[in-house]
């Protein structure tokens, strides 16, 4: 990866953070983009402090013609594009028909749209490079395990595994080798779950061997396992109960 190039959303802190840095170690040149301007300028002094070479763009992903922009920069800049790392997200909780529609649309259009106006920004221009590339969703334990009160990011974390499988799919049927991965953090230490026990790092770790080996899914910690896999064997099992 030591001359590819990659855009990180959500590079500020957490995980965005620990990636964006993974990246810049081995070499890759990393457009680093958040809404948050400070903090985005104090991740790129420490990941320069350390060798790498960053640029920055304060972005929302909320707004296609900004990601736009952004894709538009790290080629203008950097000469291509080859990694992109849809990771920007935010959270709420309630009760799913006490929150209100401003509380859904918060986060379906971070967590959500913010990723689709990421696929349909970045990769017509890795696939414009004509190497192998790959794109990295970050979703959450909630797109395989849901739970209370987390109704819209949930609901969103759903349509990233969705958009990431589909993604995959309509990738290879065009003959691309770019690949796909979607990752399942569970209990990050980040400043949305500040009580999360896994630090970021361990989750940078597991991108980065997403990328080399090419993996679909990656899990980044074994918490709630024993939920999932139950909810996905229910699920399949409830196939002995159709009715025909």
């Amino acid at each position: 990866m030591e001359d590819h190039v990659a855009v990180v959303t959500g590079a500020a802190s957490g995980i965005g953070l620990s990636v964006a840095k993974s990246l810049a170690v081995v070499g890759v040149r990393v457009l680093l983009t958040d809404l948050d301007d400070d903090a985005l300028e104090a991740a790129a002094g420490l990941i320069r402090d350390h060798g790498g070479v960053v640029e920055t763009s304060q972005l929302d992903v909320r707004d296609p013609a900004a990601v736009e922009r952004v894709a538009d920069l790290a080629v203008t800049r950097f000469g291509g594009l080859h990694i992109a790392v849809n990771n920007a997200g935010i959270v709420n909780r309630g009760l799913a028909w006490e929150l209100s529609l401003d509380d859904w649309h918060r986060v379906l259009d971070v967590n959500l749209w913010g990723v689709i106006h990421g696929v349909r920004a970045f990769v017509p221009r890795i696939l414009a490079t004509g190497r192998q590339g790959h794109v990295v969703n970050v979703a959450s334990m909630a797109a395989v395990h849901p739970q209370a009160r987390l109704g819209p990011y949930t609901v969103a974390k759903h349509g990233v595994l969705g958009l990431s499988d589909v993604l995959r799919d309509d990738l290879a049927a065009v003959g691309s080798s770019v690949g796909v991965s979607v990752v399942f953090p569970g209990r990050i230490r980040t400043g949305m779950n500040p009580i999360g026990s896994v630090d970021p790092a361990t989750v940078a770790r597991n991108v980065m061997d997403a990328i080399e080996r090419r993996r679909p899914y990656v899990f980044t910690d074994d918490h709630s396992a024993d939920a999932v896999q139950t909810r996905l064997q229910t699920i399949i099992a409830a196939r002995d109960d159709v009715i025909s």
